[in-house]
């Protein structure tokens, strides 16, 4: 005969320690210490039992994974249908207001990084990044941006050269162009990779504005990124994207942030497109952008196009590897061909030869030293060097050495020169 109490006879708390007994028994520790032990029976009456659970998203869970369980145990024991309430315990009156922790992890336990560097184009721009691709007017800047964006979403050497080792869906917010310029230089981007454009994971935003220092737009924008998960998103230009004073920081920081919370949320790496400064900055091209200094600081690559001796050149900077450039690089119009971007002498970027006069140099750093020293009939001190360029001590000393040893510099007393032959 089973002794079992019938329903009628159990009060709620009864009830629940008999629910968990039997549960015990049906499922995993783990599960049981994980779903189970956090709840507690808040009562309940003829037909209901009503539990605590710590939050909404718990109590969620624990429905759509073990309501039906839950109700079929309890209906056995009260020996009648149990409906199962779920609620949440209320908030305890604060008398005074005390922040909420920010969120900490151990550093053994956070994210570990990919075996070597993980590049969404080889040299050109690493995955889950954000940047600037910057210069002046008319120098190519939503070219390269497009050129990017066939890449990485057929998978083709961007410029013919650069790998795209794990291609993928591509968004584009074009502002400045109309739907046909875009689809146009797209189509011919698209044929001379000679890939199929109807078959691209390249998505366009059609949007007439869109204004991220705005919540609702901002909104819109992380919605259709959760939704096309692009690897790379390219928004063109800085200036089309907000309504603010690109000089102030606060401003400014505010839309920064928001890029950076994007990036991070989604994975996607960002490619910024901004006009340059009319007036060359002498400190470095990141320092050329318009607008905000936090701009320069804040990226993670940078990509730069300016033209040296009629020449358009490109230059890339990066927080998290080796920067190389200036290259030079053209925009190809053949009669009956696809205009396209090529680079020009290519070879010398993939392998550069230090004893080569001219030879491109694989750091944009060691380029700016060059240039300055060039400028300077004097020696320059490595004061003097870093105060001209804006960079760390550190950076700026094994810039230097490398130079050295390249024999491009030589150190004297008072300070480095150019090596003459």
């Amino acid at each position: 005969m089973n002794s079992r109490p019938v329903g009628n006879e159990l009060d709620p708390q009864a009830l629940w320690a008999a629910v968990l007994s039997t549960l015990a028994d049906r499922i995993g520790p783990q599960s049981f210490d994980t779903w189970f032990r956090p709840l507690a029976c808040a009562g309940g009456d003829a037909t209901t039992l009503r539990l605590l659970v710590p939050n909404e998203n718990f109590g969620r869970y624990l429905l759509d994974s073990y309501g039906d369980l839950l109700r079929q145990i309890a209906a056995d024991i009260r020996g009648a249908p149990c409906q199962l309430v779920i609620a949440t315990p209320e908030p305890e009156p604060d008398p005074a207001p005390s922040a909420d922790t920010l969120p900490v992890v151990q550093a053994a336990a956070l994210e570990q990084a990919p075996a070597g560097r993980n590049w969404l184009i080889e040299n050109l721009w690493m995955a889950e990044t954000v940047g600037f691709l910057g210069s002046p007017p008319k120098h190519c800047k939503t070219w390269l941006a497009l050129e990017m964006a066939v890449c990485v979403a057929s998978g083709s050497p961007c410029l013919g050269v650069f790998p795209v080792p794990d291609p993928g869906p591509v968004l584009l917010y074009a502002a400045e162009d109309s739907a046909a310029t875009i689809r146009q230089r797209l189509e011919s981007l698209a044929a001379h990779h000679q890939v199929d454009f109807n078959q691209l994971p390249l998505w366009v935003i059609t949007a007439d504005s869109l204004r991220l220092d705005q919540a609702n737009d901002s909104s819109r924008l992380e919605a259709t990124v959760a939704r096309y998960q692009p690897r790379l998103l390219i928004l063109d230009p800085l200036i089309r994207l907000h309504q603010q004073d690109e000089n102030a920081s606060g401003p400014m920081a505010a839309l920064l942030g928001f890029f950076r919370f994007l990036q991070r949320k989604s994975r996607a790496a960002i490619a910024i497109i901004h006009h340059s400064r009319k007036n060359r900055a002498s400190s470095g091209s990141g320092y050329n952008l318009r607008g905000s200094s936090d701009f320069y600081a804040w990226a993670d690559v940078f990509l730069h196009l300016q033209r040296r001796q009629g020449r358009l050149t490109l230059t890339a900077e990066h927080r998290s590897a080796p920067s190389f450039g200036p290259i030079a690089i053209e925009l190809i119009h053949l009669d009956g061909g696809h205009p396209h971007l090529q680079l020009v002498a290519h070879d010398s970027v993939l392998a550069p030869d230090p004893s080569t006069p001219n030879t491109i140099q694989p750091n944009a750093l060691c380029s700016r030293i060059l240039e300055c020293l060039s400028e300077s009939s004097e020696p320059r001190t490595v004061a003097q060097l870093r105060s001209a360029l804006r960079v760390r001590n550190q950076r700026l000393i094994e810039a230097l050495r490398q130079l050295t040893d390249q024999g491009k510099i030589r150190r004297l007393e008072r300070g480095y020169v150019l090596q003459t032959t």
